[in-house]
């Protein structure tokens, strides 16, 4: 069960779509936002004994959070979370592990990896063309 009080944190979801030739011989991942794409969830500094009890396979070498919130079917490994700190600092991570929490759909576990300089996606929905950028 979710306790709602801790949820104090409002997240945006991105899914990543096909790569896309950058034309220098690289692909960039275009994102686009997850239906809902707004989550609410506490996050926490994911420490070592936490990811493996959650994570068994994974091993943490950076900057990493642990996000729990209500379930969200969309929400898997690959998925950016975008979200506002309490000291209004703008975060990005890619998630790289996910717990059903007891399988039962009710709480979704994320493991998530900061990406430090990393722009947030563009608004799929802007009528402002990529071409038009300043």
């Amino acid at each position: 069960m979710v306790d709602i009080g801790t949820l104090r944190q409002s997240a945006t979801l991105w899914t990543p779509g096909t790569p896309v030739s950058d034309g220098d011989g690289g692909f960039t991942t275009p994102y686009t936002l997850l239906d809902p794409s707004a989550w609410r969830c506490a996050i926490a500094p994911a420490t070592a004994s936490v990811a493996q009890r959650h994570f068994a396979a994974t091993v943490i070498a950076q900057a990493s959070y642990l996000l729990t919130g209500r379930f969200h079917s969309g929400i898997r490994p690959g998925t950016r979370i975008i979200w506002v700190d309490r000291a209004d600092v703008t975060h990005t991570g890619d998630v790289v592990g996910v717990e059903d929490v007891e399988g039962a759909g009710v709480v979704t576990m994320a493991l998530v990896s900061e990406v430090v300089g990393a722009a947030p996606p563009p608004d799929s929905t802007s009528w402002i063309q990529s071409e038009w950028a300043q």
